[in-house]
């Protein structure tokens, strides 16, 4: 076993364009496990793409993709909650890692940074809406610091089921003038 020097060491920077077949991949077998996310149809790449520039466009709502030794393992999105003034401030979280590299740390990694990163975009708060059953899910957000604030009954529809959608928080720790 490598020591903690010696494993190959994890990066994460902002979504380029041709990290959309890897990133359409990572999304589409989330899409198969059926746990980590309401969407039901694969993504294609043009789709991809799209949301892509849109993080590159606005750098408000980033895409942030975590690669090891130049293999894309994952990615987590800050994305809109509400744009109506006084809910501006609150951004929603997604984050998706391959399946080979889950229960490695990866998506820990990424939920840090994106907490760090929305405290430089001045958010307030994170919030994530996780399938109930989604038990690695939740325990990624309990050991990030996330808190439980309820959940929304028989909510998500998948195929004929209706499945139980917890709520989670996460509030961004206030940044001085100085920092």
């Amino acid at each position: 076993m490598a020591s903690p020097e010696m494993r190959p060491q994890l990066t994460v920077r902002p979504a380029r364009d041709a990290d959309a077949p890897a990133l359409r991949e990572i999304f589409n077998e989330a899409i198969e496990d059926g746990l980590t996310t309401f969407e039901t149809l694969a993504r294609s790449i043009e789709q991809q793409k799209l949301l892509i520039l849109a993080a590159q466009l606005n750098p408000r709502y980033p895409v942030l993709v975590a690669e090891v030794r130049n293999w894309v393992c994952g990615y987590v999105a800050i994305e809109p909650y509400d744009e109506r003034r006084g809910l501006d401030e609150i951004g929603e979280v997604a984050v998706f890692v391959r399946r080979s590299f889950r229960s490695y740390g990866v998506g820990r990694q990424l939920m840090r940074v994106a907490q760090t990163e929305a405290a430089r975009l001045g958010y307030r708060k994170l919030i994530g809406r996780v399938l109930a059953d989604n038990h690695d899910s939740l325990r990624l957000c309990q050991a990030t610091g996330w808190r439980t604030v309820g959940l929304h009954e028989r909510h998500a529809r998948h195929g004929d089921d209706l499945r139980d959608v917890t709520l989670v928080e996460y509030l961004v720790p206030p940044t001085t003038q100085a920092e």
